[in-house]
């Protein structure tokens, strides 16, 4: 019996420092106001009501946070968003074998103390396209890999767009600027007015 609980005991630990080291491996994409774009190594930020494109390969995907809100607690944040998956190839999102997913985001503070933190309850940390996840920080951010996944290029592209309706969405638009992970570029911040216009965000 004292075997036993010294056994679980350890994996309590291991559990809860892996816990820790995966809320601290991806760090927030901080957000710089309203009607703001960031693009950042890591990921994006969007704006709460516009649509930010996901592709990756032949698959695209849309997704719109609907709102976006801190908790009562430090440390506590919610998002809702919406999501368009289209996989056959065509980036036509008015096709009927598009999926939609309307789902709510959760951050919870942490409790605890060094290696035994751990998330206050329940989380929800991953946008769901389809079969592809993106890491969510908080806010209206969007990362390039899952929560999880080591950070590096996955092969996904993310283009923010002016965009606040599935229905305007054109997936080839040449006005599309898409962005892969990249740990060397510079983090730029923009008004979303200015999203189309030569010199952003290079």
């Amino acid at each position: 019996m004292k075997a036993f609980f010294i056994v679980s005991l350890m994996f309590l630990l291991l559990a809860c420092a892996a816990t820790r080291e995966e809320m601290e491996r991806h760090p927030f994409l901080s957000e710089e106001g309203p009607d703001k774009v960031t693009v950042a190594p890591t990921g994006i930020v969007t704006t709460v009501g516009r649509i930010a494109l996901v592709r990756n390969g032949s698959e695209y995907c849309a997704i719109k946070f609907t709102g976006a809100w801190k908790g009562e607690k430090e440390g506590d944040y919610y998002s809702d968003y919406e999501s368009y998956y289209q996989g056959d190839g065509t980036g036509d999102f008015d096709n009927r074998n598009v999926k939609i997913i309307n789902e709510q985001l959760i951050r919870r503070h942490v409790i605890g103390f060094f290696s035994l933190s751990f998330p206050a309850s329940r989380q929800n940390l991953d946008i769901k396209c389809g079969p592809t996840r993106l890491a969510w920080g908080f806010g209206s951010s969007i990362h390039f890999f899952a929560t999880g996944q080591p950070q590096g290029d996955h092969g996904i592209e993310l283009a923010p767009t002016k965009w606040t309706d599935i229905s305007q969405v054109n997936a080839f638009d040449s006005r599309l600027k898409w962005y892969r992970y990249d740990a060397k570029r510079r983090r730029d911040i923009f008004p979303i007015d200015r999203l189309w216009e030569d010199g952003n965000a290079k």
